[in-house]
């Protein structure tokens, strides 16, 4: 929680600074997707795209090495919007759990769809990233930028920022309030694009078998709706080590981090 409110802080500070013109640099040069989007560009016509350049690259480079080794972990301790995603998340269960002890009607919010269901929904994001590499290429702009809760929240109505964009972030924070971590499961494209390294990360949750007594705290607590209680090793592309499901685990040394390769 500190880290991620630190992370946040220093993106409004940048960004502030740069609205006000106190600075050159904009939040769009700290985002690796940007590394993404301009990389056929510059492959197919040796220049960057829009407000993108090397650092971009650079970031959206580094973090596939840092994803092999540790999963998503920047989408849950780096990206701001995951941050917010998951405070949003917290605070409705804790919201509506005691709403629901007083009416029924609130004891199914945040809506959490059946694995099966969430596993299809995830699909969503690769055309959505896609057709953001697609347009970004064809037309020479970051056409993104005014849907991207990123950019939209912290750039202080910066650039191709209009209204209808705030209507677009209102609407993702009631989904993410309705649906648990609606934009990251559903809607990020950076999120997808990670997730091939991700499945094959080192860096991992293990849960001891013999121990576990199987109360299930583990994946109710997961806010990607992952069945830790019932493998050996988290290894999906989607786990962000929040470790929500160490955190809430009622017995010691039952889940830990553990980096394959090595004796456990």
């Amino acid at each position: 929680m500190v880290f991620q409110i630190g992370i946040i802080l220093l993106v409004l500070f940048t960004g502030f600074r740069y609205a006000m013109g106190w600075s050159g640099t904009s939040i769009e040069t700290y985002c690796p997707l940007g590394g993404l989007e301009t990389a056929l560009s510059l492959f197919t016509h040796q220049q960057f795209t829009c407000a993108t350049g090397e650092r971009n690259l650079a970031l959206f480079v580094g973090l596939l090495f840092l994803t092999v080794l540790s999963r998503k972990a920047f989408c849950g301790w780096v990206c701001p919007i995951g941050a917010i995603s998951e405070w949003i998340y917290k605070g409705t269960k804790y919201m509506f759990r005691g709403l629901g002890k007083r009416n029924d009607i609130y004891r199914n919010i945040p809506m959490e769809p059946t694995r099966k269901l969430d596993r299809r929904l995830r699909w969503i994001r690769l055309p959505v990233l896609l057709l953001i590499l697609g347009f970004t290429f064809w037309t020479g702009e970051l056409i993104f930028r005014g849907f991207d809760p990123y950019y939209v929240l912290f750039s202080f109505h910066g650039h191709d920022v209009k209204m209808w964009s705030y209507a677009i972030i209102g609407i993702v924070l009631l989904g993410i309030f309705i649906f648990p971590m609606a934009w990251c499961r559903y809607l990020c494209p950076l999120g997808v694009a990670l997730w091939p390294f991700s499945k094959i990360g080192r860096l991992t949750i293990a849960r001891s078998v013999e121990k576990c007594i199987r109360c299930g705290e583990c994946s109710r607590a997961c806010p990607h709706n992952l069945p830790v209680d019932e493998v050996a090793e988290v290894n999906s592309g989607e786990c962000t080590l929040c470790l929500e499901c160490v955190h809430v685990c009622p017995k010691e040394d039952i889940l830990e981090l553990h980096l394959k390769g090595l004796k456990r």
